[in-house]
């Protein structure tokens, strides 16, 4: 089968038409090879390229994330200490007031002098707490 079908495509044909023949069979089957090759190379170097970057923007989101939970942390840490600053400068500023003898600051300042005293906070409450 197989000869007959070779006699029939090559009968008449001499030994160049043949080398011409398979030279062109060569030839596309070279030129879709690398046709071939070069629309799988682009198509995968594409798809290397969009893997790497979603690789590469998921990872930092994730540390970026943490980082900044640690900042939120860190910036309500410091707002309580803070507080805690101006509420303990508000009682030393009233422990100054009340402790201040009011007949010295009064003849001092050429003012007539307060009869009625104002109430002394007992020495052993030192906290507002």
């Amino acid at each position: 089968m197989w000869s007959s079908i070779f006699h029939s495509v090559f009968h008449g044909m001499r030994e160049h038409d043949a080398m011409v023949f398979l030279a062109a069979a060569g030839g596309i089957a070279l030129f879709t090879g690398m046709f071939g090759g070069w629309v799988g190379a682009y198509f995968g170097s594409r798809r290397a390229v969009k893997k790497s970057f979603r690789d590469r923007i998921e990872i930092p989101s994730i540390v970026t994330e943490v980082r900044y939970d640690e900042l939120a942390r860190s910036i309500d840490a410091i707002a309580l200490e803070v507080e805690r600053i101006s509420e303990a400068q508000r009682f030393a500023a009233k422990l100054l007031v009340e402790r201040t003898n009011p007949t010295v600051t009064a003849a001092a300042m050429n003012a007539p002098t307060v009869t009625t005293a104002l109430p002394v906070r007992d020495p052993a409450i030192t906290t507002p707490h």
